[in-house]
């Protein structure tokens, strides 16, 4: 369930560094501070054949003082559809329980996939405050709620920039405590057959993160960033609804178990972007590159881009692409192996092991189109369309692909 866990890394610690700049102080009347702003956004995610996602979104921010600002996100999500079990396709049923209650019982292997419903409400707040000139800090909590999973998380970052403000130098640090089961709030016992029912209770994982970053107005139309996050995680990080099946080079099938995944895990990323604006017609080109690192030996690279372009001062449209690759778990394997005519009695269990197709190698390509129209000063339409496909190595599934739509208004307020 790629999609079901996404809004945690859209909360985390890097969100929580992006601390608020600076805006005029404008006192009014009623003693606020300008400009205040309204986003209310909605969101479609579609991966054809399994899962549809539905994201209504609204955010609020501004300043209450000459010195603080604050920001409030609201995000609700309703998932439907199927999501691949980890076995292997086209062997015998297997009862998987579905997600949030869901109480859905589908093949294993027939279809591969196990439906769910479920929804999510996820809040987070943001206070900024200017300490002096060069100065600035920022403190973000976040809540994120769903049938099978929750996640109570914050961070406090600090920005400081050089005399002529032409630097900017983040520290950031930040913790997460997640709540992980089945929607019966119970965990499979690891490398239990389906059919033997041993459970314990929810699984619990606690994370730490650390960010350091460095921005840099390279010239008058060039700026560049350049940041390095560490993160590290223990506890509970299986999947408690994926499989994996126990089968001959052959692919017959023996039996289907729960995976298991390692209870520790450490992040590494170096992250750099440069932003570029052309002389003559005030376009902007972007560039990005992301190195990624983790101790179950999976690295990744991605690229992206983007070109922003002004029609003119009520239209902007920005098509945007990315590339991405990444190396399978040291743990990662399509089944668990067996002789021919072997029984479970016979089988060499791992330490560790998972089929789930995001641990596998594979090669990620998403490309995009972005429209922005202004209707006033401060009022703005925006609208951005996906498509996203992902070939998989050695995995039960050999591709996949998505597609999104997301439709936002934002409104300034004096």
């Amino acid at each position: 369930m790629a999609a079901t866990k996404n809004i945690k890394q859209a909360l985390s610690i890097a969100c929580g560094s992006l601390i608020a700049s600076e805006a005029t102080a404008e006192e009014t009347a009623a003693n606020l501070y300008s400009p205040w702003e309204v986003d209310v956004g909605y969101m479609y995610y579609s991966e054809p054949d399994y899962i549809s996602v539905d994201t209504y979104m609204a955010f609020l921010s501004g300043n209450i003082s000459d010195d603080d600002t604050i920001s409030l996100g609201l995000v609700f999500d309703t998932l439907t559809g199927a999501t691949p079990t980890g076995a292997l396709v086209g062997e015998g049923f297997s009862s998987v329980s579905g997600v949030s209650g869901g109480g859905v019982s589908t093949s294993g292997g027939a279809n591969g996939t196990v439906g769910f419903d479920d929804t999510r409400l996820a809040v987070d707040a943001n206070w900024g405050h200017e300490w002096e000139r060069l100065l600035r800090s920022s403190v973000g909590a976040y809540v994120s709620v769903e049938g099978d999973y929750t996640a109570v998380g914050g961070s406090i970052a600090l920005e400081k920039d050089n005399q002529d403000k032409s630097r900017t130098y983040t520290v950031a640090i930040g913790g997460a405590v997640d709540t992980v089961s089945q929607s019966n709030e119970k965990t499979p016992e690891p490398f239990a057959e389906i059919s033997d029912g041993v459970t314990f209770g929810a699984g619990k994982k606690n994370s730490y993160d650390l960010l350091l970053g460095v921005t840099q107005v390279i010239n008058r139309r060039t700026q560049g960033m350049l940041n390095f996050s560490y993160s590290k995680s223990l506890g509970y990080h299986t999947d408690p609804y994926k499989i994996i099946s126990v089968a001959d080079p052959d692919d017959t099938e023996l039996t289907k178990v729960f995976e298991h995944r390692p209870d520790e895990r450490e992040r590494f990323i170096l992250y750099s972007k440069v932003t570029h604006e052309l002389k003559r017609s005030g376009d902007h080109i972007h560039l990005s590159y992301r190195l990624y690192t983790d101790s179950w030996d999976i690295q990744s690279h991605t690229f992206e881009g983007g070109y922003s372009w002004v029609v003119d001062n009520k239209h902007l449209i920005e098509p945007f692409g990315r590339l991405y690759h990444q190396s399978a778990a040291n743990f990662y394997s399509r089944t668990i192996l067996v002789n021919q005519g072997d029984t479970i009695d016979d089988v060499v269990w791992p330490s560790h092991a998972s089929s789930d197709a995001r641990l596998a190698e594979s090669l990620n390509t998403t490309i995009g189109m972005k429209y922005k129209y202004r209707t006033g000063e401060k009022h703005s339409i925006d609208f951005r369309v996906g498509y996203y496909h992902r070939d998989f190595s050695n995995a039960v599934i050999d591709d996949d692909s998505a597609y999104f739509v997301q439709l936002d208004f934002g409104k300034g307020f004096n």
